[in-house]
């Protein structure tokens, strides 16, 4: 009896050890672990979904016209104040459709209540337009859109901050937007 209570407890021992293990492999990371200049950004949004000059989301119906071989979308107005300035437009119009990429794509992985990478698996929401995951099951009792808003300025952010050290830069393919890009010393 005494043996076969030692072999239960070694199994016990045993899950247990495997079990925290495999919870420190799939924990949450801190927000400084991600090396903003190598996430791996794949552009969902095309240059024509936002005017170039309002930056403002547009529709199919709004016109189209072409500048250094990529094509723009907006009203009539935009396109008017646009032929003004094409390059300072242009180069505004390049960092907001980065920085809405990388909200895309970092939305699903960064947790807005914790402000941590979270392992994915948990729950989700769709919220400002853009689809958020929880890290944990304390953050599913508060996923709720309205508590976003402070995360939503964080990804902005870091959005902004990716693209003055990537130089907006999209990367097609990767597993996922953190690919590559964390620091394994924090």
């Amino acid at each position: 009896m005494a043996r076969k209570s030692l072999e239960i407890s070694k199994v016990v021992v045993l899950a247990t050890l495997f079990l925290a293990l495999s919870s420190v492999a799939l924990a949450q990371l801190p927000p400084e672990a991600v090396l903003l200049d190598k996430v791996k950004i794949p552009q969902t949004l095309t240059p024509e979904k936002i005017d170039p000059v309002t930056l403002e989301d547009c529709g199919d119906d709004a016109i189209s016209w072409t500048w250094n071989d990529t094509e723009f979308r907006g009203a009539a107005s935009s396109s008017k104040e646009f032929e003004k300035s094409p390059e300072k437009f242009a180069a505004a119009h390049k960092k907001e459709l980065y920085v809405r990429n990388f909200m895309l794509a970092m939305s699903t992985i960064w947790c807005p209540i914790t402000d941590e990478v979270t392992p994915g698996g948990r729950k989700t929401v769709d919220g400002h337009g853009l689809e958020w995951e929880s890290c944990c099951s304390f953050c599913d009792e508060e996923m709720f859109p309205e508590n976003f808003e402070e995360a939503l300025v964080q990804l902005r952010k870091r959005g902004e901050v990716s693209y003055e050290l990537s130089g907006g830069t999209y990367t097609e393919g990767a597993s996922s937007p953190v690919e590559g890009a964390i620091d394994e010393n924090v």
